[in-house]
């Protein structure tokens, strides 16, 4: 079937083509892109921007670019379809478009619609969409695929369910979604534009009729489908999630000459003992430099034992643990040592998770007060009432991940 292909430079709409079939019913597709559209707009009322492709990297007052993209309509739509449409079918006269309603009708055929996260910096966007690659291949799973579009996937469902990395082997790889007839991909453009930007060839997927009059319907559906990818990709990037850090401190540390150091185990007395004598604030008052000397009678104190029996060779062999996973580490042509990066941190998160929230509600579960039962709310020490709370939610978090309690 020959079609004729129209490239058109439009007064409202700007760049835009027609294709049109010869042939009786002579259908047609009109593409129109609201940015070229927008462009025009800003330009009519005198507004500053400048725009790369289909984004805006700046714009003078971006509360009235907003105002002007919610601004179209299915009408502005109809006009721009109808005066082209009716221009390249000359042979059906004005009477009888209008007396016999011998016109084109216009439907969504196929939609996109997108969002541009715009950074300054090309380093940034770069290290952003790695994490992303890394961490989102999960998000094609079917909870989360009916999390992003909003359409419950059944037994019925008949279209492609999954996501995939393309386009590896080029500068910018894509992250495709797939739901039904459409899709809902993320990936870089011009080196400064994070990209997310559903699609479809059938609105109905989104659970919106055709016809264009129902464009305020699925542009809302089409930036809640946006809103809820970005919440997903979230959840796997949340910094509370864990991503194996964790695991990786409690396996061992094999060192370039091939000796083996232990990992670092939570509820490992002797290490708690070094981790307190490290969290101070006398070090700290030494500007965060000490020796094993310095550290020594303090972890003696916090382990509770005589020299006898913990001993300085002990202490520094516990203290290596710590060297061994770059928390701690010996100053050049000297015999004292500082935390770094995270060290101090760390020691903190692992000394309050074992004293004030494991050993607390350990004690709670295996040999809890038998009065605390019967004893009101209100007649709690407020530590105990956080305590139980943290049970309580322990509780709903253990039915939320699907772990079975016990009776």
């Amino acid at each position: 079937m020959n079609q004729f292909n129209f490239y058109l430079n439009d007064a409202r709409w700007g760049r835009m083509f027609v294709r049109l079939c010869p042939y009786f019913p002579f259908s047609a597709r009109v593409c129109l892109n609201q940015h070229h559209w927008l462009a025009l707009r800003m330009r009519e009322e005198g507004i500053d921007f400048q725009q790369s492709t289909n984004a805006f990297l700046k714009c003078g007052n971006p509360a009235r670019l907003q105002e002007l993209a919610d601004s179209l309509t299915a009408r502005d739509l109809q006009q721009c379809g109808q005066k082209w449409l009716a221009a390249f079918t000359p042979f059906i006269t004005d009477k009888e478009r209008k007396q016999a309603g011998c016109q084109h009708r216009l439907f969504f055929a196929q939609v996109e619609y997108c969002d541009n996260l715009i950074f300054h910096r090309r380093a940034r966007v770069e290290e952003l969409t790695q994490r992303l690659l890394d961490l989102n291949r999960n998000i094609g799973q079917p909870k989360k695929i009916t999390t992003i579009f909003g359409r419950k996937v059944t037994r019925e469902y008949k279209g492609k369910l999954q996501s995939v990395i393309e386009d590896l082997d080029l500068p910018n790889p894509v992250i495709r979604s797939h739901y039904g007839h459409g899709f809902a991909k993320q990936y870089v453009r011009d080196d400064r534009l994070l990209r997310t930007e559903p699609a479809t060839n059938n609105v109905h997927d989104y659970g919106v009729n055709k016809n264009v009059e129902n464009l305020g319907q699925l542009r809302d559906r089409m930036s809640k489908i946006i809103d809820n990818y970005h919440n997903a990709q979230q959840d796997v990037m949340e910094t509370f999630i864990d991503r194996g850090q964790l695991r990786k401190l409690a396996e061992p540390t094999i060192l370039s000459n091939g000796r083996r150091i232990p990992g670092l185990k939570l509820d490992h007395p002797r290490q708690l003992a070094v981790m307190h004598s490290l969290v101070r604030f006398a070090p700290i008052a030494g500007g965060g430099k000490f020796t094993t000397a310095d550290l020594y009678a303090p972890a003696l104190d916090a382990l509770g034992r005589t020299e006898a029996e913990y001993s300085l060779a002990s202490f520094r062999y516990d203290l290596s643990k710590l060297r061994a996973k770059g928390l701690v580490e010996r100053i050049p042509r000297s015999r004292r040592y500082r935390l770094v990066g995270k060290g101090y941190s760390i020691c903190v998160a692992f000394l309050k998770l074992f004293e004030k929230i494991y050993a607390p509600l350990i004690a709670g579960l295996l040999q809890p007060f038998r009065g605390d039962r019967v004893l009101a709310e209100e007649k709690r020490c407020e530590l105990d009432r956080l305590y139980q709370r943290v049970c309580d939610d322990l509780d709903a978090l253990f039915r939320a991940v699907g772990l079975k309690l016990a009776a």
